[in-house]
């Protein structure tokens, strides 16, 4: 089994706009929204290779629950930790006639210390029946950098090898920590 470790998911939605032109009405001529975040998007690569993998992370409210019902119905196998704040949402503008794409992503939820400790135990039950960790993409806000080098630690304690994908402070810590393997951005 592969884990595939998502902190800051996302509801996903991408709109199609011929001739997108800033400070003019337009209409849409398609629209896609889907669950996202770098680890989800992993999780939904294995599995359409056929690779046992289940997601992980951290969702909450409305749109967490949208992404553990689109997942489900993908027929992805998930655990995700539950968490009072909102899953953040992002929006792409895509102009079909150019090819240009425009991506307004949020921020995401802040994360309780007692939510990161429910995180950090699930984590470590799934590692006993794993052969792989994968710790992929931005940390939610207020979420200290070392974040991700604490998650490689852990993981290298229970003997697991870990892939590191993110970018900025949390990557070059993370990286510290001696990841197996890394996918810098």
């Amino acid at each position: 089994m592969i884990i595939s470790v998502t902190l800051n998911a996302a509801i996903d939605r991408t709109v199609a706009v011929p001739n997108l032109r800033l400070g003019h009405r337009h209409r849409s001529v398609e629209t896609r929204t889907v669950p996202g975040g770098k680890g989800i998007n992993v999780a939904r690569a294995l599995g359409l290779l056929g690779r046992p993998v289940i997601a992980t992370g951290l969702v909450g409210g409305g749109n967490g629950d949208r992404v553990l019902k689109q997942l489900g119905e993908e027929g992805l196998l998930t655990d995700f930790i539950r968490i009072a704040e909102e899953t953040r949402f992002n929006l792409a503008l895509v102009d079909p006639t150019t090819g240009e794409q425009t991506e307004v992503n949020e921020r995401g939820p802040r994360v309780s210390p007692e939510e990161l400790d429910a995180f950090i135990e699930r984590l470590d039950y799934l590692a006993g029946g794993a052969k792989l960790c994968v710790l992929a993409g931005s940390l939610p806000p207020g979420i200290d950098v070392e974040f991700y080098a604490r998650l490689v630690e852990a993981m290298k304690r229970a003997d697991l090898p870990v892939l590191l994908d993110s970018e900025g402070e949390a990557m070059s810590a993370g990286m510290r920590a001696g990841p197996d393997m890394i996918t810098p951005n």
